[in-house]
């Protein structure tokens, strides 16, 4: 996986001092506007995201699918590679144990679904029940956008991602 050109890297750099303070604000919403939707317990939403990101396609194509599809898409646990316990605690780095109790909380919710073999996915049920979390998650996309346009606008740097 690409992780961006030098030329980016660059341009962040150059540009810190505007786009930096934007990211620590909005961050910094974003995370107490998660505490809130998530009980207060960001293992929780850390373990979530962590079966969806790992469960994902290789063959994911982003432009393919809008935000839309997928809050809407039918359930179709075959698009998801199926993650264990184990390997959340690897990726994540919280204890298998915590990881354990975090998996029941979201198999409650109705937000994960465990196989007969322990595999766990991403249920259909999760979109809809965490859409305002996904407003959340697109205001804060929107401001670091709005900070790298404003950085690019200003000049400073300006020709480095264009």
């Amino acid at each position: 996986m690409q992780t961006g050109s030098r030329k980016e890297r660059d341009f962040i750099r150059e540009n810190f001092g505007e786009i930096w303070p934007v990211h620590v604000s909005a961050f910094t919403r974003l995370l107490t506007q998660f505490r809130a939707r998530f009980d207060g317990d960001l293992d929780l939403l850390l373990v979530l995201a962590v079966i969806g990101e790992r469960t994902r396609p290789e063959n994911w194509n982003p432009q393919l699918v809008s935000l839309e599809d997928l809050a809407t898409r039918a359930e179709d646990r075959r698009s998801q590679y199926a993650i264990n316990i184990q390997s959340i605690a690897d990726y994540s780095g919280i204890p298998r144990e915590t990881v354990r109790r975090k998996v029941l909380v979201l198999q409650r919710k109705g937000w994960v679904h465990r196989s007969d073999g322990g595999k766990l996915s991403i249920s259909a049920d999760a979109a809809p029940d965490l859409a305002v979390a996904t407003g959340d998650t697109i205001a804060y996309l929107q401001k670091i956008f709005c900070a790298f346009e404003n950085a690019r606008d200003t000049g400073n740097g300006a020709a480095a991602i264009e």
